[in-house]
């Protein structure tokens, strides 16, 4: 029996850190089946893992979602080899489907490394959930080959989208008539949240800070929040590159109020959550940054915490009184202080957190899945194309 399937094309590896893509699809294979497309990795990569890999293979990941794994030549990024690459990865995908027996509804490619793929019907939902451009240092990306990717894939795109507004302005030139739709990072609501009993005495105490830790982070707003001897709980792994910011991430672990647990199950995280007061969004306030949407954000607020972040325009996108913005390490330092030791902090607790909580509720990726289905299949006015022509790519911020 056909089933009709989205295909999702992702920026990284099913099993590397849960981000947007893995908890949009997610919520989205609550609703329809959803063929998620690893990056192609090296056959000579390949080669020293597994012996006997294939060319490509298809691995079930739940219930809804079948993950593809496919290999690419060597150095796919060079100009050269990108047509060999892309028919490659385009080939991959249509031997998935016929091995699934799919139609497509529609193809989301999330991802600077990789253009829609040839012969795959659909709609053609471009989301940009990073600024590709800006961090392509970062993620040791090829500013050009991004460019080319991003140019080519907009040009092709039934709708371009991205993750705050300030990302979708900078992408706008790009898209010529078109909007650019805003799709931000969602959370997932707490089940038992309502329920579970708090203990807002001196149990109570920690600032908590989720997420990876790298360069995004502002180490002088944390050093500054550690100064004060608020305790500190740090989730998440080490991702950094930079040896002088190792430097400050061992300085930070090894202060004497602060308690690293590493990376833990996200089933997990509402437990050890559970004996915080405050929740910490500390990020430099980069262009790169400046067009993200921290995940952790929404993630606190589902947990019934209170915020504080750097000064970033998805805060001020969310339009909420529950984010405290810090505008330079002594204020943040300051706000976190006063939430952790204000005395009064248990009156009325309840009703704030469950005031946080429903906030996050109508932010949560389940509510982000239903747009992006409303965006690949609009109502009959909405003018969507029933056949695509290609676009000339229009000059803007990404050239």
């Amino acid at each position: 029996m056909t089933k009709t399937y989205l295909v999702y094309i992702a920026g990284a590896d099913w099993d590397g850190v849960p981000g947007t893509d893995r908890r949009l699809t997610a919520a989205l294979a609550r609703r329809l089946p959803v063929l998620w497309v690893d990056p192609p990795v090296a056959v000579h990569r390949v080669a020293r893992r597994e012996r006997r890999w294939p060319v490509r293979r298809l691995v079930v990941e739940g219930q809804n979602i079948v993950r593809l794994q496919s290999v690419t030549v060597p150095f796919a990024s060079r100009r050269a080899l990108l047509p060999i690459a892309d028919a490659l990865n385009a080939w991959a995908v249509r031997w998935a489907l016929r091995k699934l027996e799919a139609d497509v509804t529609a193809v989301v490619v999330a991802t600077p490394r990789a253009r829609f793929p040839n012969r795959v019907r659909g709609s053609r939902l471009l989301y940009l959930t990073d600024d590709w451009v800006a961090g392509a240092a970062l993620m040791k990306l090829p500013l050009t080959g991004i460019l080319g990717f991003l140019r080519s894939n907009v040009s092709r795109a039934d709708v371009v989208a991205a993750v705050t507004p300030e990302l979708a302005a900078t992408v706008q030139g790009l898209a010529a008539d078109r909007p650019v739709e805003i799709l931000p990072n969602g959370c997932e609501p707490v089940v038992s949240a309502g329920e579970r009993p708090r203990d807002l005495g001196d149990s109570v105490s920690a600032a908590a800070l989720v997420g990876q830790l790298n360069e995004r982070l502002d180490f002088d707003v944390l050093e500054a929040v550690v100064a004060t001897g608020v305790p500190v709980l740090v989730i998440g792994p080490r991702t950094e590159r930079d040896p002088a910011i190792t430097v400050r991430i061992d300085a930070l672990l090894a202060a004497e109020t602060v308690t690293w647990l590493g990376s833990v199950p996200f089933a997990e995280l509402p437990d050890h959550l559970a004996g915080a007061a405050v929740g910490l969004t500390p990020y430099r306030v980069t262009s790169f940054n400046r067009a993200s949407f921290p995940l952790k954000t929404l993630e606190y607020l589902a947990n019934g915490l209170p915020v504080v972040s750097t000064d970033l325009p998805a805060v001020h996108w969310l339009n909420t009184d529950l984010i405290i913005v810090g505008t330079d390490p002594g204020s943040f330092a300051a706000q976190v202080q006063r939430i952790v030791c204000d005395p009064a902090r248990q009156a009325g607790a309840d009703a704030a957190r469950r005031r946080r909580i429903d906030f996050a509720a109508a932010h949560s990726w389940d509510v982000r899945a239903g747009h992006l289905l409303a965006l690949v299949h609009p109502g009959p006015s909405s003018g969507l194309r029933a056949t695509r022509r290609s676009r000339p790519a229009a000059s803007g911020a990404f050239t």
